[in-house]
């Protein structure tokens, strides 16, 4: 079964993952995951970016993004950049320190491949201790999917 749209009218559909420097734990820097959330949403607006779910863990993130192929890595790499930038000011660590230098992508072409990765980034909190319940994880779009109530980044559902 394919996605309800077709790529040349959203992009292509991506899971995302980038995992910061040496796995450190930056979710627990007060601040961090409020900054990474405006990146996020910002840089989303900029490159016409439609974000169906994510998760901001205390040492990685997770996105699964609809964006044209084209515009995925610049989307990342002003993503990573500004967020280095901040948090590298912020906590007086040198620019570059903040991100593994890479990050990974699987495009996903059918909505069972879709509904695994959601279902993936939403118990990854739980799986990690820091809630019992994916829907009470602010920092994930379990609860736009859950309880259907608006999370912190917007989210695009209309592949449903």
């Amino acid at each position: 079964m394919g996605l309800r749209y077709p790529a040349h009218v959203h992009g292509c559909c991506f899971f995302v993952t980038s995992t910061f420097r040496d796995w450190r734990k930056l979710g627990a820097v007060p601040g961090f995951y409020e900054a990474l959330a405006d990146s996020v949403r910002y840089y989303a607006r900029k490159y016409q970016v439609e974000i169906v779910g994510y998760v901001l863990m205390p040492t990685h993130i997770h996105l699964i993004v609809m964006v044209a192929e084209e515009k995925l890595s610049g989307f990342m790499r002003d993503l990573k950049k500004y967020l280095a930038q901040q948090v590298a000011r912020e906590l007086k660590l040198p620019p570059g320190g903040v991100w593994m230098p890479r990050y990974d992508r699987v495009e996903i072409k059918d909505t069972e491949l879709l509904r695994l990765k959601l279902k993936h980034i939403h118990l990854n909190p739980v799986k990690d201790g820091l809630t019992e319940k994916p829907e009470n994880w602010i920092w994930s779009s379990a609860a736009d999917y859950i309880l259907d109530k608006k999370g912190l980044i917007p989210i695009f559902k209309d592949w449903i």
